[in-house]
């Protein structure tokens, strides 16, 4: 982990307690905070979050899996639809599986052969009518192709996060 990681994680620590990344020692480390009314769940957050997904970002998921699929990297067609009903831990949500589901905090890992992936979604009080949600991606590479993989998607990540953080509807 670099300088800057190791703040960002001495920040978060300051922040919320008990954060999940995928594993130790972390090799891309981002995240994103908006505020939220209090009656949104982690889940529901990521839920409308993920309902819509402007074409630019489709175009994206289309690309990788097209070039993914020359070094063996499974496809994942983007974000679908999800339903009212909540997933349980060890069942899947988009290509994630449930690690951690609360209220407050909804965990989503995947592993492969070539990198790791958790996103950690963490609610916070703010105050009486208002929480914080902090979306926190942690990634470890395996090997040059993890490494190759996250050089554009460390670069467009969080622009994707906001613009999909704009799908909460926070009336």
């Amino acid at each position: 982990m670099n300088a800057k990681q190791k703040g960002m994680v001495d920040q978060l620590n300051a922040l919320l307690s008990n954060i999940t990344f995928v594993a130790q020692k972390v090799d891309y480390l981002s995240y994103q905070c908006i505020t939220i009314p209090k009656n949104i769940s982690a889940y529901d957050a990521y839920r409308m979050m993920t309902c819509n997904q402007p074409q630019w970002i489709e175009l994206l998921f289309r690309i990788r899996d097209f070039l993914g699929k020359m070094v063996g990297i499974r496809p994942i067609k983007g974000f679908n639809k999800l339903g009212e009903n909540e997933p349980d831990i060890g069942q899947k949500v988009h290509f994630f599986s449930v690690a951690e589901k609360k209220r407050d905090t909804l965990t989503l890992v995947v592993r492969d052969f070539h990198l790791d992936v958790c996103v950690h979604i963490r609610l916070v009080d703010d105050s009486k009518t208002q929480n914080k949600l902090y979306l926190i991606t942690s990634v470890k590479n395996h090997h040059f192709v993890g490494k190759l993989y996250m050089m554009p998607v460390s670069v467009l990540h969080p622009y994707i996060v906001r613009k999909l953080f704009k799908n909460i509807n926070v009336k």
